[in-house]
């Protein structure tokens, strides 16, 4: 019985062959021959005790008996961690060793069995490729041939059921050598073929199903991160599709998948039906519209989802919040209202200061004729009141419409706070109904900002609440740290405003009490927006306002 030679062991044989797929090949190999063994001798029994014929059943139970010790000793080598080319080619030479001596077994020539080398050269195709096979066919050609030629020689016992010792010289005999040295040739080489295309295939295969799962993740990912709201629905307007922007500005702590669009996204006259049937006919179409029970403004557009060939799959609706666009909207067009007024305002003051100041002077020399009576001292007197008050209202504009240039330095938010409303406290307008309630908390490092103008501004909304609160109440101060900003939130407890007054209650000229010029809150809202914050007003009438200064700590 001849040995087969060994394989090389420190690389992969055969093409596209990777250790960690070889390695997992051979457990496979171990597991898979434990099952073929134990299925040949399973059934060969069931074979005896069906019939009457008496079968080699003992060369069956000594062949399989070998390859149990074998499987055994190919357990142990993986379990030392046996490199697994070394480990596939010692598997493959025992294999060969148990299928010659089944061969010997069961009549020699004459063995039913002499296919089952072409099983060890499939597998030397599958681990090895081309060169692996042709090397495990050359050692099976060899095994066989020379059990052929050693029982001719008659070297070792002629085996109990082989009808007669094959000729010398036997014409057969050689034919059939040769033919089987061709037929595992043959096998070698195509099985080798179709191990290869298998190997090519799986390898397509895991790169499309990467290449599909690396699109799917990064499609997930994308709708995952996209702040506006995306739905898919189908023809029917179901919602097969939603992301969590979806499902956060719809208000849904549910999924929305299944759910019917114009049950899901109802917005004020949106007929989703003519929707859906105008793009499935068209092109895109955009809408906006309020959101039933919410009040939420949303702006939408529907697109048609279809396939390559143009075929109508269903819908895609983006959607997004407009509350944050329409205020910053607002927000800018009040910013080009102040610039334009206020530069009308500084050629109205420029004009109106000089002559206001003679007509004041005037009024006052007047005064001091002798001989005047009652009335027209009262009248002077008035005439002087009213050009103050006015020269007030122009030093006003001109603080708004060209304030002094900025000078920022390093400065607390929270010591000018304090020491603006400490100040505040002790003036005129604040009489003994108004109380202040003031929580402060520093922030821990100076900023840069220009100190003169946010004193200045805390000073107009100390004003502002106080005189929105003329029978008496609690003015709120409290300004603490929050992420990247310094946020005061300033109540008060006073008359309040309606919707449409908080929209104009930074517009310049704007006054919403008696005797008020409208420029107070418009320099609060002009100083903020320099210094890069934000400022926001929530107020009910009759309850009170609350307005919440956000200013950045980075650079305020």
């Amino acid at each position: 019985m001849t040995s087969s030679p060994p394989l090389r062991a420190d690389r992969p044989v055969g093409p596209e062959r990777t250790l960690p797929g070889l390695a997992r090949a051979v457990k496979w190999l171990v597991g898979l021959r434990l099952l073929a063994v134990s299925g040949l001798l399973i059934g060969a029994l069931l074979v005896q005790i069906s019939s009457e014929e008496i079968l080699p059943i003992a060369p069956l139970i000594r062949v399989a008996g070998l390859a149990y010790l074998l499987s055994l000793v190919w357990i142990v080598l993986l379990l030392v961690r046996t490199p697994p080319g070394l480990h596939g080619a010692l598997q493959l030479a025992g294999d060969l060793a148990v299928v010659t001596a089944l061969i010997y077994m069961t009549g020699g020539p004459s063995s039913p069995f002499s296919f089952l080398f072409m099983i060890p050269v499939a597998v030397g195709a599958h681990l090895f490729g081309l060169r692996g096979a042709l090397t495990v066919a050359g050692a099976a050609f060899v095994a066989y041939a020379g059990l052929v030629e050693i029982l001719a020689f008659r070297l070792i016992p002629t085996p109990p059921y082989m009808p007669s010792p094959p000729p010398l010289g036997s014409t057969g005999l050689g034919f059939q050598l040769v033919v089987t040295g061709i037929g595992f040739g043959i096998v070698a080489i195509l099985t080798s073929y179709l191990a290869h295309s298998v190997r090519k295939a799986e390898s397509q295969l895991l790169g499309e199903r990467t290449a599909s799962a690396r699109l799917l993740a990064l499609s997930d990912d994308v709708l995952r991160s996209v702040d506006s709201g995306v739905l898919a629905v189908d023809i029917e307007g179901r919602v097969v599709l939603g992301n969590p922007a979806a499902q956060r500005i719809l208000n849904r702590d549910d999924s929305v998948e299944d759910a019917r669009l114009e049950e899901l996204l109802v917005l004020d006259g949106a007929d989703w039906r003519s929707v859906l049937t105008r793009v499935s006919a068209g092109g895109p179409v955009k809408i906006d519209g309020t959101q039933v029970g919410r009040s939420l403004p949303v702006g939408c557009t529907v697109t048609a989802l279809r396939t390559a060939d143009g075929h109508l799959l269903g819908f895609v609706i983006h959607f997004r919040d407009l509350t944050e666009v329409r205020e910053v909207t607002r927000r800018e067009s009040l910013r080009e209202r102040m610039v334009a007024v206020g530069q009308m305002a500084a050629g109205i003051a420029h004009e109106i200061r000089n002559p206001l100041a003679s007509i004041s002077g005037s009024a006052q020399v007047l005064g001091k004729v002798p001989g005047l009576g009652n009335n027209e001292q009262r009248l002077s007197h008035i005439i002087v009141e009213e050009s103050r008050r006015l020269s007030g209202i122009i030093e006003s504009f001109l603080v708004y419409a060209r304030p002094p240039e900025p000078q920022p330095g390093p400065c607390q938010i929270d010591r000018i706070l304090t020491d603006t409303l400490a100040l505040f406290a002790n003036s005129p307008e604040v009489t003994p109904r108004h109380r202040i309630d003031v929580e402060i908390t520093p922030h821990p490092q100076p900023v840069t900002a220009d100190e003169r103008q946010l004193r200045q501004a805390f000073f107009n909304l100390a004003r502002n609440a106080v005189q929105a609160m003329p029978q008496g109440g609690t003015m709120t101060v409290a300004a603490a740290p929050e992420g990247d900003d310094y946020v005061i939130r300033w109540s008060d407890q006073g008359i309040g405003m309606t919707a449409s007054q908080i929209n104009e209650i930074f517009q310049p000229f704007k006054a919403f009490r008696q005797g008020g010029t409208g420029l107070g809150l418009a320099v609060v809202y002009s100083i903020v927006s320099d210094h890069r914050g934000d400022i926001r007003v929530e107020s009910d009438p009759g309850v009170g306002s609350t307005f919440t200064i956000r200013l950045p700590l980075g650079s305020a």
